[in-house]
C-alpha cells in the first residue's frame, strides 16, 4: 500500500495560505529582479508537491525546485507546463528523452552527462529530439558543500571549451550550495562566498543566471539581494532553517523559547503550514502494575487513564520520538511504552471519549507541538520531522 488511509482519523492538514504568506514574507527581503523557485522536493517536504507548488506560483514563485527527474515529471502531468522545473541533484543521461520531452531544466557537473546523453539517443534512434528541443542545464559549483560540483577554474574553463560541440544544450545557470548558512560556523559562509566569487570569474557572461541563496542564505541581509535565484525550501513550509522560533509561545519542549536566539539572520514571521492530528480510538483505566506495549518498558504506579492512537513510525511518528508529549485537550501527555507500528499509548490526565482529537504538530489550547521544537527533542532537525509523515497519513489542504 503506497496510498493515503482514508478510514482512519490520522491525517496531515496543510494551510496553503501559510505557504502563500510565507513566499510574501521573502519577496518583501528582495529585489524586483530576484526570482523564487519553491522547492517542492520530497513530496514538497512531506507537504504534497502539486497542491503546493501551485499555491507558491499562484502566490509569486516563478519556477519550481525538485530533487528527481520523476519529481519534474509529476509536476508537469499535474498540468505545471509553462513554468521552469530545475532538478537540483545530478541526473542520469538514459532519461535523457524524457528530459526533453518533458522540457525539464537539469544539474551537470561535467561533460559525461552529454556525452552520454547523445550515445543514449543514438542507441534508441532518438536523436532527431533535438531538432524539436534543447536542454538547459545549470552547472553546480563546490564552493564548499563536497557534495557536487566542480571545484576549480580549470574544471570550468575545460568544460566551457567542452559544452561547445553540444549544440542542443543551453548553459543557463550556475550556482552552489552554502553548508553553514542554516547551521555551523557563520565563518565558513563567508570563505564559501570568496569561492563563489573566485570560481565565477571563469562563468562567461553568456550565462545569465547565478544563484546560491537557499532559505537560510536569503535570511542574510549581507547576501540575500545577490542571488539571482532565491531557492526557498524549508521556509516557505513555515520552518526556520535553524529551527528557531520567534513567538513567545507555550513550547512542548520547556527549554525550546529560552535557545530560540536570532543572531545575525533575519527576523520573519514564518508560519507553519503543517498541524499533524490524529484521534482516541480506544481509552481505558488501569491499575497499578500495568505494563504497556512491545516490552513492557513502561508499568504504571498508579491508575491510569491510558488513550491509544492510530499512528505509528510506519506513519512516520518514529519510536525515537517517545520523549515528545502529544496535545489532547490543552493538555501535554506523554508516549507510555514504545512506539509501535502503527498505534501508540498515552497518558491521559482524565477520561476522554473516543473520537477525541490528538495532536502530535500544531497547537493545541495554548500549547505548540511545532516540529522544531520536536526536532530539539529527539535531536534531530525540523526538515526530517516533517519529510518522514508516510504517505498513507492523508493530506487534507485548507
Amino acid at each position: 500500500m503506497n496510498f493515503a488511509s482514508e478510514h482512519r482519523p490520522t491525517q496531515a492538514i496543510i494551510n496553503l495560505s501559510a505557504i502563500s504568506h510565507n513566499i510574501k514574507e521573502f519577496r518583501g527581503l528582495i529585489t524586483v529582479d530576484q526570482e523564487i523557485y519553491a522547492v517542492v522536493k520530497a513530496d514538497g517536504y512531506g507537504h504534497g508537491a502539486v497542491p503546493v507548488a501551485k499555491a507558491a506560483l499562484e502566490a509569486g514563485a516563478t519556477g519550481l525546485c525538485v530533487a528527481t527527474v520523476d519529481e519534474a515529471i509529476e509536476l508537469r502531468q499535474a498540468g505545471l507546463i509553462q513554468v521552469p522545473i530545475l532538478v537540483l541533484g545530478l541526473t542520469s543521461p538514459y532519461g535523457i528523452a524524457e528530459i526533453l520531452h518533458y522540457n525539464i531544466t537539469i544539474t551537470v557537473s561535467n561533460i559525461d552527462f552529454f556525452v552520454k546523453a547523445y550515445e543514449q539517443l543514438e542507441h534508441s534512434e532518438q536523436t532527431e529530439l533535438l531538432n524539436l528541443y534543447q536542454l538547459k542545464f545549470h552547472l553546480k559549483l563546490d564552493t564548499g558543500m563536497s557534495r557536487i560540483g566542480l571545484q576549480s577554474k580549470t574544471d570550468i574553463r575545460t568544460f566551457y571549451e567542452q559544452i561547445k560541440g553540444f549544440t542542443w544544450a543551453v548553459w543557463e545557470g550556475v550556482f552552489t550550495h552554502f553548508a553553514t548558512a542554516g547551521g555551523g560556523p557563520s565563518t565558513y559562509i563567508q570563505q564559501q562566498w570568496e569561492r563563489w566569487e573566485f570560481l565565477l570569474e571563469e562563468v562567461p557572461e553568456s550565462v545569465k543566471i547565478r544563484h546560491f541563496a537557499n532559505s537560510a542564505m536569503a535570511m542574510y541581509p549581507n547576501y540575500n539581494q545577490k542571488s539571482d535565484i532565491i531557492r526557498l525550501g524549508i521556509a516557505m513550509y513555515g520552518l526556520h532553517p535553524k529551527d528557531l522560533v520567534i513567538k513567545q509561545e507555550t513550547y512542548c519542549d520547556e527549554e525550546f523559547e529560552h535557545n530560540a536566539t536570532f543572531d545575525q539572520m533575519l527576523a520573519l514571521d514564518l508560519q507553519p503550514a503543517l498541524q499533524l492530528v490524529s484521534e482516541l480510538v480506544y481509552v481505558k483505566k488501569v491499575p497499578s502494575g500495568t505494563s504497556v506495549s512491545y516490552g513492557a518498558t513502561y508499568t504504571s504506579q498508579e491508575e491510569e487513564w491510558i488513550g491509544t492512537v492510530p499512528i505509528g513510525y510506519a506513519d512516520g511518528w518514529l519510536r525515537a520520538y517517545h520523549s515528545v508529549p502529544v496535545l489532547v485537550e490543552g493538555y501535554k501527555c506523554s508516549v507510555l511504552g514504545v512506539i509501535n507500528m502503527d498505534q501508540m499509548m498515552i497518558r491521559l490526565p482524565k477520561a476522554f471519549p473516543i473520537g477525541t482529537e490528538v495532536t502530535l504538530i500544531g497547537m493545541d489550547g495554548g500549547l505548540n507541538n511545532h516540529a522544531s521544537s520536536i526536532a530539539r527533542q529527539v535531536d534531530t532537525i525540523s526538515y526530517e520531522i516533517v519529510t518522514s509523515i508516510g504517505a498513507r497519513v492523508p493530506r487534507i489542504y485548507i
